[in-house]
């Protein structure tokens, strides 16, 4: 039961023959390039029983043969699939349900029902040109597909690059497709053969992604946990790229802006800094920050203004274009090659690990937590007489230290330790949360203000907002006093 692992990539047919030429294909290169067809026919019921089970079923003619594959759910991470494949020779070109003995496959394809229902629903026809590599002592076949996909009688072209991990190291994936993509566009895809096949036959509509459990246990090491947190990450934040481009779900740039703070902190976490990786983390912030601020303003802030109707058209209407201007660059910068890159760069930092990542992160998790409070401490002294930016400054402390609770407080053992660590958790969110409230607000008036220099029209808006504001900030400091009187007196667990 082999586990497939490849890095899919997009590239433009224009930009093919520079691909077949790139040093970093004739340096590495074993042998010669082999190019031949592939006509592969995908097999499912009416109603995609298959598909509905996580399972694909391909026939595959190649050179002279027939092959047949059936291929397992898994998952793609910044271009990286990774599923269970079963593949193997068969006779002629049609399944062959004998060849399929796995016991986690034979409850699906042993049922004759299910077997008499199946038939071909679309085909791929390529031309592949393949290369074997030896890239570090990693044995990685690059391929090269040019052709279309063929769903009744529509089409589609299909250009791609896969780069299979034969053996070695999943990092030399992304450090070869980094190569390729200083000197060629290219565009991670995530979305395999199969799923553009489906895709004729069901609608699968962007779903809000929100962040889960890494899922990291007492028992793992350090680049276990940097793997499970960074890819959680990754996750998310590519999860709602759809919604983002789009711009018809605010959650979808909201999910993204939460799956690059957790991303920062798992980088500091694991000591992983990067000058390039935090200044394209900060570039992309920044765009989707400006798009999150005039979705709250539009959604949220002027609902609760009491403006006469023509005013509050005109408000309306000034933050409309805004909005529309700052999703146009959302869109821009998605579509980009700095975003690919950043991608690309983040896949390769994370599948590298850190040197002595065999460590326990039971040895280590006690310490960065214990560091990460010390230095909420310090900054929320005195928090509710704090100047917005001393608490904005503190409102990151907390998250850093909520996220990073999130993260690593598996690892630490005991009963009684989940339990503090489950009250702590509870304390900083709550911190966090005000803070995070007064940051909107003093955020909002910054932005009114601004506008209102800019157009005279939104200066009442503005001074409504300034009011509201003064008023909050004076209710809230009790809240705030009391919170953070709270958190002080938290027990710890490390």
């Amino acid at each position: 039961m082999p586990n497939e692992i490849e890095l899919k990539l997009r590239i433009a047919t224009a930009d093919i023959p520079q691909l077949k030429r790139h040093a970093a294909i004739r340096k590495h290169l074993i042998g010669k390039a082999l190019t031949r067809r592939l006509v592969s026919t995908y097999y499912d019921t009416d109603d995609l029983q298959l598909m509905d089970r996580k399972v694909s079923l391909r026939v595959r003619r190649m050179s002279g043969g027939w092959f047949q594959a059936v291929k397992a759910a898994g998952h793609s991470l910044a271009g990286l699939h990774q599923r269970l494949e079963w593949e193997d020779i068969i006779s002629k070109g049609e399944p062959d349900f004998t060849k399929i003995t796995d016991p986690s496959l034979t409850p699906i394809f042993d049922d004759l029902k299910l077997r008499q229902a199946l038939k071909p629903i679309f085909t791929t026809d390529m031309q592949r040109t393949e290369w074997q590599l030896d890239y570090e002592g990693s044995k990685i076949e690059l391929s090269l597909d040019n052709g279309q996909l063929i769903a009744g009688k529509q089409q589609q072209p299909m250009v791609e690059i896969e780069l299979e991990l034969k053996d070695g190291q999943v990092a030399h994936l992304f450090a070869l497709a980094l190569q390729l993509q200083a000197d060629i566009p290219l565009t991670i895809e995530n979305v395999s053969k199969a799923q553009r096949g489906y895709a004729y036959y069901r609608s699968f509509q962007q779903q809000v992604a929100k962040a889960k459990s890494a899922q990291i246990t007492a028992d793992d090491s350090l680049n276990q946990a940097l793997e499970k947190s960074g890819w959680e990450c990754l996750r998310q934040l590519q999860a709602n790229q759809g919604l983002a481009l789009e711009g018809t779900e605010i959650e979808g740039v909201h999910q993204m802006r939460v799956a690059l703070r957790r991303l920062k902190v798992v980088l500091r976490l694991f000591k992983l800094h990067d000058e390039e990786i935090s200044a394209d983390l900060n570039w992309l912030n920044t765009l989707l920050a400006k798009a999150r601020d005039l979705d709250v303003m539009l959604t949220e802030t002027l609902p609760q203004l009491k403006l006469p109707a023509a005013e509050a058209q005109q408000v309306q209407e000034h933050f409309q274009r805004s909005r529309k201007r700052a999703y146009q660059a959302v869109r821009q910068g998605l579509n980009s090659q700095r975003y690919q890159h950043l991608l690309l760069a983040l896949g390769h930092k994370i599948a590298s690990g850190i040197p002595h990542g065999n460590s326990p992160l039971s040895s280590q998790a006690g310490p960065a937590l214990q560091k990460l409070h010390k230095r909420l401490l310090q900054r929320g002294k005195g928090l509710h007489k704090l100047a917005s930016n001393e608490q904005h400054e503190a409102r990151k402390s907390a998250r850093h230290l909520r996220f990073a609770l999130e993260f690593i407080a598996p690892a630490l053992s005991g009963k009684r330790a989940a339990a503090k660590t489950e009250a702590m958790l509870e304390e900083v969110k709550t911190l966090q949360s005000l803070l995070g409230t007064l940051n909107d607000t003093a955020t909002t008036a910054q932005t009114l203000a601004l506008a209102a220099r800019r157009t005279p029209a939104l200066l009442p808006a503005a001074q409504l907002w300034q009011h509201d504001a003064a008023r909050q900030l004076k209710r809230s400091k009790p809240k705030l006093k009391a919170a953070w009187k709270q958190f002080k007196q938290a027990k710890i667990a490390w």
